[in-house]
């Protein structure tokens, strides 16, 4: 399946293991996925697809790519070559903090208004 390939799961899982701690919070999109591939826990986990949820609910799931055009009216995985990682974790980040700035804003604006 992967000819020459000699990096175990347990190599990855101790390198991914370096880069973060418990308190480290990961943002992705489908995270879920990526932890269960890496065999991995994590709690501190901010998910786009939990955090901007398909108005079907789940199983469903928006994509990365129609989050980042609805929400920041940014177009991503355009290339051939299929999804560019750094621009998806980019994107991911960006429709997060999109997604807290526009929520306090609103709690903002309602406590205002209720205390009015």
């Amino acid at each position: 399946m992967m000819e020459g390939v000699t990096t175990s799961l347990t190599d990855v899982q101790a390198v991914m293991l370096t880069r973060f701690r418990p308190n480290t919070i990961l943002i992705g999109h489908s995270l879920e996925s990526d932890l269960l591939a890496l065999k991995l826990k994590h709690d501190q986990v901010i998910d786009t697809a939990i955090l901007m949820p398909h108005r079907l609910g789940l199983p469903y799931k928006r994509a990365l790519r129609n989050l980042a055009s609805d929400c920041l009216g940014k177009i991503i995985q355009t290339g051939e070559e299929g999804h560019d990682s750094a621009e998806d974790a980019l994107s991911a980040l960006e429709v997060a903090l999109w997604k807290i700035q526009g929520d306090r804003l609103l709690n903002t604006t309602q406590s205002k208004r209720f205390k009015s």
